[in-house]
């Protein structure tokens, strides 16, 4: 449907004046570019770990509990439901199409239920599925859509492949998110917890702070996150710290090790070059991985009295700073960002502080800090932003909801402008659903954000649904919806 509705509002960034012979000439660019950035990535962390005087190693925490020693076998029903339930996206790699698969579920659930309970019996991934078909998507305008930098690379794996991580998930998520090495605000893969929940948390505390101190917030920019991963770090990390052991461990690392990609634009592939770091980004397993990987990271700002949330790559650092005397919290800070730094290098990654932010939360009447217009991130001076946006909601820095509605309203009115094209040449039935899609999801996400919020900025949103049009009572219905408040609401505006 997705696909559906790029081609039909014109979305779909794909340049379709490109002939064969650019699209097998772009294959290898790409193809060249992304193995050169990771190298390029690695002599810097090289470069960089060698300048470090005196670096500080942070070892694992041990693991206490039982091991992870074997995987439970699996049965022909759960294969059976997850053919019916996951959606038949898949690379060309296949020899089966997925849709031939998920049209024969009693016959595929005991031929994959067999290969997966051999593959975790003797710890072995299938080497045939270790094939992954590189899709660059589109990440950033830039004037040249043809630069290689401006794209990130997606991996576009085998749909058996994926049922086999997923089974493995299905096993080994329960181990890893009870462990007490895992952060308790490190919030992807926690039940009951989503992007929103990141939100509210770091909300709750802005306000909680708001009313003696102010709050000053890193996020941090991890450079190629993914990819860089070192494989041997993360087999270790995993034993240490979470007792993955035995035929278990061996899964894993015949899983992330020895793999392959190419890059696959239009009808052409670049030639297969074999991966030796990180995980791809496009796995069922990924983030799980690199969440155990950085959960080290945690203690580090533990060490520094500095409050720490994750949301997988996703990194905030936030301190209060006390009003008599704010610099000694400053300092602890910028020792805490030092300290990361040695362990992301030694750990084979690496930040980017340019594309680092920071910000400073307060009130008016905390004037005394105006002062201090920049932060230290590992030697550069980031100057404070007025406004950032973390996980997709726009925070600003006078504790209002005025950029974020703006940016919301922005996006809705630009969808609704597509949309009222095809209005009147698709049914309204079609209009609904793709209105629900494209703009209801838009307000919908994270909307508790705006309880407490002026009159003024909520009744901002509904009138991105005038002039009236079949889909506007849809709109209203869900800018009506029930809040989940914070602990307070938002200063008024």
């Amino acid at each position: 449907m997705n696909s559906s509705v790029r081609n039909i509002l014109h979305t779909d960034t794909t340049d379709r004046t490109r002939t064969d012979e650019d699209n097998s000439s772009l294959c290898r660019s790409f193809s060249v570019y992304f193995v050169s950035k990771i190298n390029d990535l690695k002599s810097s962390i090289t470069a960089k770990l060698s300048a470090i005087s005196g670096p500080q190693f942070f070892s694992d925490p041990p693991h206490s509990g039982p091991l992870f020693r074997n995987i439970p076998p699996v049965s022909t029903t759960e294969i059976h439901r997850i053919l019916t339930s996951c959606p038949a996206k898949a690379s060309s790699t296949g020899c089966i199409p997925p849709s031939i698969i998920r049209a024969c579920p009693n016959l595929f659930s005991e031929l994959i239920a067999e290969l997966a309970n051999r593959s975790f019996c003797e710890g072995i991934f299938p080497s045939c599925f270790k094939h992954a078909l590189v899709v660059p998507l589109f990440k950033k305008p830039s004037p040249d859509k043809h630069a290689p930098s401006s794209y990130s690379p997606i991996s576009n794996m085998d749909f058996i492949s994926k049922i086999l991580e997923r089974l493995f998930l299905a096993r080994i998520q329960p181990h890893i998110t009870s462990s007490p090495n895992v952060y308790k605000y490190q919030l992807a893969y926690c039940s009951h917890h989503s992007t929103e929940t990141s939100i509210l948390h770091i909300l709750d505390s802005i306000l909680l702070s708001s009313d003696w101190q102010i709050l000053i917030i890193i996020s941090l920019d991890l450079s190629a996150a993914f990819v860089t991963i070192d494989h041997q770090i993360l087999l270790s990390c995993l034993n240490t710290s979470f007792g993955i052991s035995d035929t278990t461990l061996s899964w894993l690392q015949s899983d992330i090790t020895n793999r392959t990609s190419s890059v696959h634009i239009g009808r052409h592939c670049s030639s297969s070059v074999t991966c030796t770091t990180g995980v791809p980004q496009g796995s069922i397993l990924g983030t799980l991985l690199f969440m155990a990987y950085v959960s080290p990271v945690a203690g580090i700002a533990h060490l520094h009295s500095i409050d720490q949330q994750q949301y997988a790559d996703d990194t905030q650092l936030f301190i209060s700073l006390s009003p008599s005397d704010y610099m000694p919290d400053l300092d602890d800070l910028t020792c805490c960002i030092d300290s990361l730094h040695v362990w992301f290098c030694a750990n084979g990654m690496t930040l980017n502080p340019d594309k680092s932010k920071t910000i400073l939360f307060g009130t008016r009447q905390r004037a005394i800090y105006s002062s201090l217009a920049t932060a230290n991130i590992i030697g550069s001076q980031i100057p404070l932003a007025d406004h950032i946006k973390i996980l997709g909601v726009t925070l600003n820095k006078k504790l209002s909801v005025n950029s974020h509605v703006s940016a919301v309203c922005k996006s809705v009115h630009y969808h609704i402008r597509s949309l009222r094209h095809i209005c009147s040449s698709i049914s309204e039935d079609m209009t609904k659903m793709v209105a629900c899609a494209l703009v209801g999801s838009r307000l919908d996400y994270a909307n508790s954000v705006l309880f407490g919020a002026s009159q003024k900025n909520i009744s901002k949103l509904p009138k991105s649904t005038e002039p009236p049009h079949p889909c506007h009572y849809l709109f209203f219905s869900i800018l009506q919806s029930t809040y989940c408040p914070p602990a307070a609401p938002l200063a008024p505006n």
